[in-house]
């Protein structure tokens, strides 16, 4: 059954399955930051999913200033503890972690970040995040959001268009992945992101900045 609205939305219910969205690996990098960790928790459930290898990338505390009560592996042994037959390589990210994950995104299906670090950041976003949504090589999801959307509770994908449909088909394999719904929205000029979805997927170039600043939900970019 399709649906439409005002809005020019359509809803598709996908079969649940499981697939891969992209050939290769998932990269993730962390910081043990909130959204560090929420960027690795789902990095770890979409490899899962997928059925793909997963590297993780650490922040370095020789490099970086870390909150000292955080474990020495920062917290990457705690999400991982539930996949135990995951395939995982961790490395560390180096003095300039945003090199090491736009290197690591030339041979990588995924990459996933967290919307910021341990440091405040302007509208919410961080300066890391801005640059690997617009320029890395792989798509790219930054994790932002309500909860309920970062853990996939409202079951549902939306692929925010204008001109470019292309972008549905990366929805569409998200959508089965996740055994959610599928939910097409034309973009408007004034028209604001989407709500109550689980993840916003948007094709890069000027849209990405309006939804990374004001999406209540992970934003994947496809590049």
């Amino acid at each position: 059954m399709v649906a439409r609205s005002e809005r020019r939305r359509t809803a598709l219910f996908i079969p649940s399955q499981v697939m891969r969205v992209r050939p290769g690996r998932v990269t993730v990098g962390t910081d043990g930051s909130y959204w560090g960790q929420l960027a690795l928790g789902w990095a770890v459930r979409h490899a899962h999913r997928a059925g793909l290898e997963l590297d993780v990338y650490e922040a370095d505390r020789r490099f970086e200033l870390i909150p000292a009560d955080l474990p020495a592996d920062i917290g990457t042994g705690s999400a991982l503890r539930s996949y135990p037959m995951l395939p995982v390589r961790i490395r560390s990210s180096g003095p300039d972690p945003a090199a090491a994950l736009l290197e690591a995104a030339t041979e990588t299906g995924l990459l996933v970040v967290g919307c910021r670090g341990q440091h405040k950041c302007h509208l919410g976003v961080g300066h890391h995040a801005l640059l690997l949504a617009q320029t890395a090589t792989s798509d790219v999801v930054v994790v932002r959001g309500r909860p309920q959307a970062v853990h996939g509770e409202f079951r549902k994908v939306t692929a925010w268009v204008g001109e470019d449909d292309t972008i549905v088909s990366r929805a569409r394999e998200c959508a089965r992945a996740t055994r959610s719904v599928l939910e097409i929205v034309r973009q408007e000029p004034g028209g604001g992101v989407p709500d109550t979805t689980d993840l916003v997927v948007v094709r890069r170039g000027p849209s990405v900045r309006t939804a990374l600043h004001h999406a209540t939900c992970p934003v994947y970019v496809v590049s």
